[in-house]
């Protein structure tokens, strides 16, 4: 019996080819019963045109919803996400379906980790400012723009899981100290990296760069707000790579236009694509990046490996490892 993957379109060039390569496909194509499809780049949230249809989905960017999935005709026994957030799946709908979801945890660790040590050093460099300089014949200016040294300063991280963890052993000897905010995760699990653990109002208080790295779930949305943001020191850099809701970007531009920070490196937004009138695109202390910048040749080649290993472990009824429910 033939079992049907559809992989989400959006994962395709402008050319018609895998952004990830072809090499993660041959995986499936040795098998013979499983026929790969891609679904339409347009496609926003899936329907149940695809949900009937699959067996199996590779899903990037577009949403999965309660609308996105009839019990009566669905055919989807397995979701895997293309990479390690699934806040645009809805659980509750593939639980009662009894649909499995999987992620890729282990592909994004090294890569995320990575941007965020990228986001940092652009800022404390002021890399944008001194690239315009010299475009705008601007070179003489640079004295006016100096960087911010690290060695003497405390780096923050909110979210001690497996990304955190990959971040912290780059950038262990780069700063003074590296503190973190991490409820579920012992003091001394954090020590043993050399991190001290801190509460959430000492995070605010103590970090020259705060990096947030944790999953956004009911109890992380919004939870950067004002009131956090009022803590943090006028010097101190703002980075997120986890998800744009878990900071309360009203609050975060509030913040920047009033100087309250000194900066921010952001990776993600509360609406993706941002809004073209958004203000975070007029600040010249902003580092703005299309929820993209771990996005590499050897990060989607991991990604896509991990994410089909998953559905070929469901169909050759082997143990998924990368479970989410």
């Amino acid at each position: 019996m033939q079992f049907t993957l559809g992989i989400t379109g959006d994962l395709l060039t402008n050319e018609g080819n895998p952004c990830f390569g072809l090499q993660p496909l041959e995986a499936l194509y040795k098998e013979k019963k499983i026929l790969v499809e891609w679904m339409d780049p347009s496609i926003q949230i899936l329907s149940e045109k695809e949900t009937s249809k699959y067996d199996a989905i590779l899903l990037n960017s577009p949403r999965l919803n309660k609308g996105s999935i009839n019990p009566k005709n669905n055919k989807v026994k397995i979701v895997s996400r293309f990479g390690v957030g699934y806040d645009s799946v809805d659980l509750d709908v593939l639980k009662k379906n009894k649909i499995i979801l999987t992620n890729t945890p282990n592909a994004v660790r090294r890569p995320v980790a990575v941007a965020s040590l990228t986001m940092i050093l652009s800022l404390s460099g002021k890399l944008l400012v001194k690239d315009n300089l010299v475009r705008q014949g601007r070179w003489n200016e640079r004295t006016n723009h100096m960087g911010v040294g690290l060695i003497n300063k405390t780096l923050g991280v909110v979210g001690f899981g497996g990304i955190g963890r990959e971040f912290v052993k780059i950038s262990n000897g780069l700063f003074k100290n590296i503190i973190c905010y991490d409820p579920f995760v012992g003091k001394e699990e954090m020590k043993n990296l050399q991190v001290d653990k801190v509460d959430f109002d000492e995070i605010a208080n103590s970090s020259d760069f705060l990096v947030i790295l944790c999953d956004l779930n009911e109890k992380t949305r919004g939870m950067i707000d004002s009131n956090f943001l009022n803590k943090m020191k006028t010097s101190s850099y703002l980075i997120n790579l986890s998800r744009g809701p878990v900071v309360n970007e009203n609050d975060l531009i509030a913040s920047l236009r009033q100087n309250k920070i000194a900066g921010a490196g952001l990776d993600v937004m509360t609406n993706e694509p941002i809004e073209k009138n958004n203000e975070l695109i007029n600040f010249k202390n902003t580092i703005l990046t299309p929820h993209s910048l771990c996005w590499t040749d050897e990060c989607f080649d991991s990604i896509a490996k991990e994410a089909i290993t998953s559905i070929l472990a469901y169909f050759n009824n082997k143990q998924i490892i990368n479970r989410v429910v």
